[in-house]
This record gives C-alpha cells, structure tokens and sequence, in this order.
C-alpha cells in the first residue's frame, strides 16, 4: 500500500507519477464459453476484448500440462515453478482450449472434476481465471474479469456458479453438468451420486440439517446465498475410506472414494459428521455482505471451522462431549509436531483450532464477532482482527 506522501513533496510527485499512474490500465474484459463436447471433454472459447500475446494461470499440478489441450494455431505452453503461460505467435482477440476430465487430487486445491457414476461432472472454474499479457504495452500483466457462460449437452442439467456482483468470486465455484436435477434439502439444493451408499446419504443429510439449523439461529443469520450440495462417489475400488470436502462460494462439494464406503460403522458416521460441519462452518465463515475469507492467514479459516465444528457438533449432540474433547487432544499433539511449520498443512486445522481454543471464548462468541467486523470493515480475517476482536470480547 503506498504510504502518505509528505506535503513538500506533493508538487513534484503529481507532475513525475501522475501521468504514468493515469496511463496503468485496468483489468481486461474477458468472455468464454464452456461447452460439453463429450462424456469426458470440454471446450472453453476465450474472446478478448483487446488483443493479447499470451495467458498466464497459478500453476495446478499438472492439470493444465495433461488436461488443456490449445486448439488455437501458434499457441504454446510455457511451464514455470508457479505459474503456466500460453504464448501466442502474434497477438489474438480469440483463444480456444479443449479440457478432458481429470481425476487426480491434488493436495491445497480445489479438485479440478468431480465426476458422478451417472455420467454428471462439476468444474472447478477457478481454473479457468488468470491473467493476459500484452506485447508493447509495458511489462505488467493485465488481470481478466472473466464472465463465463455454460452449454451442456443435448437435455443436459446444467447448473452455473453462483452469481456475485464480484466476477471473480462467481469463478470460486463449480459448475455442473449433467442429467440430475438439484433436489431441495433444507435450506440447500442437492446433487448427489446414485452411487453414493445408502448410510453416507443419511448421516450428510441428518448432519447438514441439524448443523445448517444450529449456525443460522447461534450465528444469527441466514444464508445470504442459495447453497448447493454436490457428492460425488470416485471410485470403491482403493482400500480404506475417503471423504474430502471443500466449501466455495455458495457451494460445498464431497469426493467419497475406497472400499471402506460400503461398510457402516459408528467411527465411519463421526468422521462424515465432522467433515460435513467442519464445510457448513466455512459456508457461515463467509456468509457476510463484504469481507471473510482471504487468502491469508488460512489457519483462522480451517482452524476456526475446526472450532465451530465442535461447539455444533456438541450442542446438536451428533458428538458427545467425550468425542469433542478426545478430538481436540489429538489435535494438540499433531499440532506439536509442526508448531514451528506454519505453512504446514496439519498446522493451519491442528494448530489453528488450539489458538482458537487458547482464546479461552466460546465459539459462537468470536465468530460473531469475527463476522461483525468484517462485515464493517470490509477486510478479510486476519491474525490482526482475531486478536483486536478477542481482546474487547475479554474487557
């Protein structure tokens, strides 16, 4: 942020900086089209509003180097340790790339697909945001305010991100494509596997219910947004029992995958039980008309929903007490292990739910809190606005 200029020095600075200040341009407008070519592809058509001499993306694994295949003559594919580029021979108004379905999941992201045994697909479409570069128009690159719009296949179900005044935050989200119909459940609309097993559905259906109710009525606010659940089934064939969840804007998506899905057990419905109200907290975490989550300090936002997953699994009685204190001793022990790695990631859940816990305030105390604040203010969390808030909840 650039600091106060002294007022001496005011003159000099608007006939030197200003010019070249005015001169900056903005982000570019950007459009694309999604389209389902086939079971297991995609073609996104990107139309510039000014030529570009190449793409720049955050590098996702692999992902782009396996699954994006350029269909635009002259354009290239540029690695580096954190970044991709598509580099064009000459400018272009215009830039087309065909996506095929990839599976892998990849540690500190979004799964790029989520796949459903009945042929449906979600995408993540942050992915498809980034930034263009233009050739004699200084050295800096140009962000993209991205508009997508989406086709599906003949009959298809398609159901876009969630629309936000902010472009990008629309982006933060998947898109689904395919033959289901979103069911209504509470206060969220539904997409899930047929092949999901029959316990799973109920424990994530009791679960989401119960903790969706105990958030809006301790937090005091309803979603301001329509929320859609998407579960989707990987595979049964690996060993053991996966359930990873990500919440987005607006969305809370589940991969379940291994063997270990089709037999019910009372460990196998608390593990589901805390994974789908860890996901209801970040939904409530950003449930704000301005601020929330940000890309910093992400200890506050997984280790926050560790806190607020427990305070609701206890007082819904989906955990008993001897559960939520038996969890949160493990997590003190892993935190141990990388208490001095804080940008490990068992440090942001383990570590982070013992600094809430050190704050010595009930749950719903802080984050109400927490909410108002950034709300007000319009800043995202922070380990600044965590200590400034805890210290007047204390007075």
């Amino acid at each position: 942020m650039r600091q106060p200029i002294p007022s001496i020095l005011l003159t000099s600075f608007l006939m030197t900086a200003l010019p070249v200040l005015a001169g900056e341009p903005g982000n570019l407008p950007v459009s694309m089209q999604l389209t389902r070519i086939a079971a297991d592809k995609w073609r996104a058509d990107y139309k510039f509003a000014e030529p570009v001499t190449s793409l720049e993306f955050e590098k996702v694994g692999d992902f782009r180097a396996t699954a994006w295949q350029p269909l635009t003559a002259g354009v290239r594919l540029q690695e580096a340790e954190q970044t991709e580029r598509y580099l064009s021979d000459k400018p272009i108004t215009e830039f087309s790339v065909q996506v095929s379905a990839y599976n892998k999941f990849l540690p500190k992201h979004y799964a790029p697909n989520n796949r459903f045994s009945d042929g449906g697909a979600a995408l993540y479409m942050g992915f498809f945001d980034g930034a263009v570069y233009q050739a004699g128009q200084g050295s800096k690159s140009r962000d993209m305010t991205l508009t997508v719009s989406y086709s599906g296949r003949a009959g298809e179900t398609v159901i876009p991100t969630p629309s936000y005044a902010d472009p990008q935050k629309s982006l933060q989200s998947y898109a689904y494509f395919g033959p289901q119909k979103p069911l209504s459940v509470g206060v969220a609309k539904l997409i899930m596997d047929p092949a999901t097993p029959a316990w799973i559905a109920e424990v994530l259906l009791a679960t989401t219910s119960k903790a969706s109710t105990y958030f809006a009525d301790t937090y005091q606010r309803p979603l301001q947004r329509e929320l859609i659940l998407m579960v989707a089934v990987v595979e049964f064939e690996s060993s053991g029992f996966s359930m990873k969840g990500g919440a987005t804007n607006g969305q809370i998506t589940y991969r379940l995958s291994g063997n270990g899905l089709l037999k019910d057990s009372p460990k196998a419905r608390d593990m589901v039980k805390r994974v789908v109200t860890h996901e209801m907290a970040h939904i409530w975490q950003n449930n704000v008309s301005r601020g929330g989550i940000g890309e910093s300090a992400p200890w506050i936002h997984e280790g926050g929903a560790e806190a607020m997953a427990m305070d609701a699994l206890q007082n819904t009685a989906l955990w008993t007490a001897e559960n939520v204190n038996a969890y949160q001793t493990a997590a003190i022990a892993r935190c141990d292990k990388v208490r001095d790695q804080p940008a490990a990631y068992d440090y942001f859940y383990a570590c982070g739910l013992e600094n809430f816990m050190q704050l010595k305030l009930a749950s719903p105390v802080i984050w109400r809190g927490l909410m108002a604040e950034t709300e007000k203010t319009g800043q995202t969390y922070s380990e600044a606005m965590v200590d400034s808030v805890s210290q007047r909840l204390r007075r």
